[in-house]
């Protein structure tokens, strides 16, 4: 499979992030001719044009190190805790604005922290890793670094991990494949293929959650289950079932939850 051909089968924001962890892997790379390292030839040369911040970053990016992290205390749009599964110590803070929006609690990254300024931050490639991913790293680094008959990892040097940061991609992008082009595809009992989806409406200023309520009531087929949760039930009269195709799996209920609303709190 050509690296085009990705995005087709995983989605051109994952392949784009796949890709930008490839990129920083060749910014950390040392080679035997000149320039021995892109970022220092570009700190020499173009430097002057950036500011001192973008310089800070690119130096620390420079020399940093791919790691499997666990998160935790997730702010989102603010911070997270990350604890560094491969190296140990004690979680670090670290300052990050996108990403917290979609971790959550005890998940595991594969990712690059890098010191900026007196501030921990995550650099642009970061990989979610799953269970069986996890797992599949730590196979593949106890094949590498691990002793004969060995079930734990030694202590790796940042030298050596440094130098298997195309692992995280490999182990990532086989895990990724395997739970795409493996997956069942999903109908309901007439033969129609689900499409999972969520959407959201703006809200006018001034809003309350009375107001919202009540609109949501008026509308034919909402269903308050709480303050702040509705069910859109569609009801589908009885009717043949669709012939279903070979290796799908049916789902059938008697009425169907198709969207749930929240209301915005007063």
């Amino acid at each position: 499979m050509e690296f085009e051909e990705l995005a087709e089968v995983l989605g051109e924001d994952r392949v784009m992030n796949l890709w930008g962890c490839a990129f920083e892997d060749f910014l950390t790379r040392d080679f035997e001719r000149e320039p021995s390292n892109i970022v220092d030839e570009y700190l020499k040369r173009r430097g002057w044009k950036e500011n001192a911040q973008t310089r800070a970053y690119m130096g620390a990016l420079r020399t940093s190190i791919m790691s499997l992290y666990e998160v935790s205390d997730v702010v989102p749009g603010q911070s997270l805790m990350a604890r560094d599964l491969l190296r140990g110590g004690e979680p670090i803070l670290v300052k990050e604005g996108t990403a917290t929006k979609t971790l959550k609690q005890w998940d595991k990254i594969a990712a690059r922290i890098v010191p900026v300024r007196g501030k921990n931050i995550l650099a642009g490639g970061v990989l979610p890793f799953t269970r069986e991913a996890t797992q599949s790293l730590f196979d593949a680094l106890l094949d590498v670094f691990g002793k004969r008959n060995a079930r734990k990892l030694p202590a790796i040097k940042d030298e050596d991990l440094r130098a298997v940061a195309f692992t995280f991609t490999l182990v990532w992008v086989s895990d990724a494949l395997d739970k795409v082009m493996n997956m069942p595809r999903v109908q309901n009992a007439e033969g129609d293929e689900f499409m999972f989806h969520d959407v959201r409406f703006p809200l006018a200023a001034g809003a309350t959650q009375e107001d919202i309520a009540a609109r949501l009531n008026g509308i034919a087929g909402m269903s308050q289950e709480n303050a702040q949760f509705w069910n859109w039930l569609g009801y589908m009269p009885q009717g043949e079932d669709r012939p279903k195709e070979a290796g799908t799996l049916s789902l059938d209920t008697a009425w169907t939850a198709v969207c749930a609303c929240w209301a915005m709190s007063s």
